[in-house]
């Protein structure tokens, strides 16, 4: 049961983006514990392994190896295809850690050069 997680962890969510949890603490900063408990992400760690994140309490107890109905290049392989949707494209093939700063560059050369409005909403976060 209580199995060591390689962090950090990637998380595919209900939509199908891939994300990337650091650390234990930052679990549920990003990710609701009902969410978790009723299997509506999968995890996997470092090196792709696929984990189930224990909860009781509403807190993180603890992490349990399983297997996933997709391996973490295949989830992504489909993020990549939705990004592709978004006018931004990325090679996922490499280690995790390689193909999330594909992703990351992806994300930011689909955003484009900010525009005029944005010198007004510095400070703010999304």
């Amino acid at each position: 049961m209580d199995e060591k997680a390689l962090f950090p962890l990637y998380v595919c969510l209900d939509d199908g983006e891939v994300s990337r949890v650091e650390g234990f603490d930052r679990i549920l900063y990003h990710l609701e514990a009902i969410d978790i408990e009723n299997n509506e992400y999968m995890f996997w760690d470092a090196s792709g392994q696929g984990l189930k994140v224990l909860i009781k309490k509403g807190k993180v107890i603890g992490f349990e190896k399983t297997e996933n109905k997709v391996t973490l290049q295949q989830a992504f392989e489909e993020y990549a295809r939705q990004l592709v949707q978004r006018r931004a494209t990325f090679d996922p093939i490499g280690t995790p850690e390689e193909i999330w700063a594909k992703v990351q560059a992806a994300k930011d050369s689909s955003q484009g050069p900010p525009g005029f409005f944005s010198r007004f909403s510095r400070g703010k976060t999304k």
